[in-house]
């Protein structure tokens, strides 16, 4: 577990203003899941553990987790639900806005099967 003194730019609470997400396998596709309706929040407080809450047409899906910070490097490690993949990547941060970028698995087509991608998120403080 990192300090708080890692995470101190990173505690609050954000709104995603956009949450685009590339296909590894097919760069070409690449929602950005805010231009489509979807609400992405994060609340990150000053022990690490995160709450990021993502609804996609109509359907809520909460994950609860640390954050752990190395330089400008990130990890998300989800506790709940259990078995989700990890997040990992670069972040920056100013006054009002968080950038993440990383790797991740999306359901791209909708199959259950969640496929490799990489993930830009832009957040604004709430």
């Amino acid at each position: 577990m990192v300090g708080s003194g890692d995470i101190a730019p990173l505690v609050g609470d954000w709104s995603a203003t956009a949450v685009v997400l590339t296909n590894v396998a097919n760069p070409t596709v690449r929602p950005d899941l805010i231009e489509i309706g979807a609400t992405f929040d994060l609340n990150v407080q000053p022990s690490g553990q995160y709450t990021a809450i993502l609804v996609v047409a109509v359907q809520s899906s909460t994950e609860i987790g640390q954050i752990r910070v190395s330089g400008s490097e990130f990890t998300l490690v989800p506790t709940f639900p259990p078995g989700q993949p990890g997040t990992s990547g670069t972040f920056s941060v100013t006054a009002d806005r968080l950038i993440l970028d990383g790797t991740t698995e999306f359901d791209f087509n909708l199959d259950g099967s969640p496929e490799a991608a990489l993930a830009h998120f832009e957040f604004a403080r709430k």
